[in-house]
């Protein structure tokens, strides 16, 4: 795909728009840096507004390279994390393509974390160590139920009682997030999730003075809506040096097509091994790989249109035809 081939009007790159926040370098910038602190804080505080005591008030960027106290064990790179003044931690991770194992991740992640605040010969009792809350947004369905936001933690299987809250995993599922219903009463988080999922459409062409209409037709309290005002401005393009726009552009183009058809392939794939079990393993991997596999393309075809791309170009791209495409927008 070639940056040059986007047209200007009402794309990713007009003027009067605003940073995706679901690319690697636009949820970083929002969410990960000092001078959007406020940003994370105010972030924090919303998704966990029924898992916190107090809302916190401020926070500490440490390093995101996760260092395993074991030699030779896998380095790992989190998009976000952040400490507060009691010493919880947070981990917040943005994921967009599909992937099998992202639980086990996320606990390989938290195990991480937690063994690293107990040194050998360190007295520190077992019931001192910090609790660490992890955070990921998806582009998929982690866990196949249309919720938007679930909850984890360490549980007796018979009673549900829970034995640890040292772990605790928070994942929200964009997928189950719907737009049309953002001005709506609901969760604050709901509300949050859904302006950050209308920023990343770009078939709409929205610009930045229209986004900060959508957020004052918003229904939340003043303070919450104080907030989303706050990041729309911070995500506004224009605020952004020559160089985080170049930055910006290389980020945006990182993920190839074959990535987000490999993505969409291992998707299926699960879907196929899933019903496998009942009707014979080897017919139902060989269906989830087509379905996979004709999912991807969707998915391509499906992108381009957001991003402005002519019907013609994503019918070459894809070999969908162009009534196709236009039913999936």
């Amino acid at each position: 795909m070639s940056k040059d081939s986007l047209p200007r009007k009402g794309s990713v790159w007009s003027e009067g728009t605003v940073l995706n926040p679901f690319t690697d370098f636009g949820f970083k910038y929002l969410f990960g840096t000092e001078k959007n602190k406020d940003l994370t804080i105010g972030f924090i505080n919303i998704i966990l507004k029924e898992e916190l005591e107090s809302p916190i008030d401020e926070i500490e960027f440490l390093d995101k390279e996760l260092v395993p106290s074991v030699e030779d064990a896998k380095r790992s790179v989190v998009d976000v994390l952040c400490r507060s003044r009691d010493g919880v931690r947070y981990l917040i991770e943005m994921q967009n393509q599909y992937y099998r194992h992202m639980f086990d991740r996320l606990i390989y992640y938290n195990c991480d974390l937690i063994s690293d605040t107990v040194s050998r010969g360190d007295k520190k009792r077992y019931g001192d160590i910090k609790k660490v809350f992890t955070i990921c947004l998806s582009n998929f369905q982690i866990e196949r139920n249309g919720q938007i936001k679930n909850e984890y933690k360490m549980c007796n299987t018979k009673t549900g009682k829970v034995i640890s809250n040292i772990i605790h995993i928070i994942t929200l599922q964009l997928p189950c997030v719907n737009i049309k219903n953002i001005a709506k009463g609901g969760k604050d988080y709901e509300s949050l999730l859904a302006l950050l999922k209308l920023m990343t459409d770009r078939k709409m062409g929205i610009t930045y003075n229209e986004f900060k209409k959508a957020v004052d037709e918003i229904d939340v309290s003043d303070k919450i809506k104080r907030y989303f005002m706050d990041l729309i401005c911070k995500a506004a393009l224009t605020r952004l040096t020559e160089k985080e726009r170049q930055e910006y552009r290389d980020h945006y183009f990182a993920v190839t097509i074959d990535d987000v058809i490999e993505s969409a392939r291992e998707e299926g794939l699960e879907e196929g091994m899933e019903k496998g079990m009942k009707k014979g393993m080897e017919k139902g991997m060989e269906k989830g790989m087509e379905k996979g596999m004709e999912k991807g393309i969707r998915q391509v075809a499906k992108s381009m249109l957001s991003q402005g791309i002519s019907l013609e170009s994503i019918s070459k791209a894809t070999g969908l035809s162009q009534e196709e495409i236009s039913k999936l927008s």
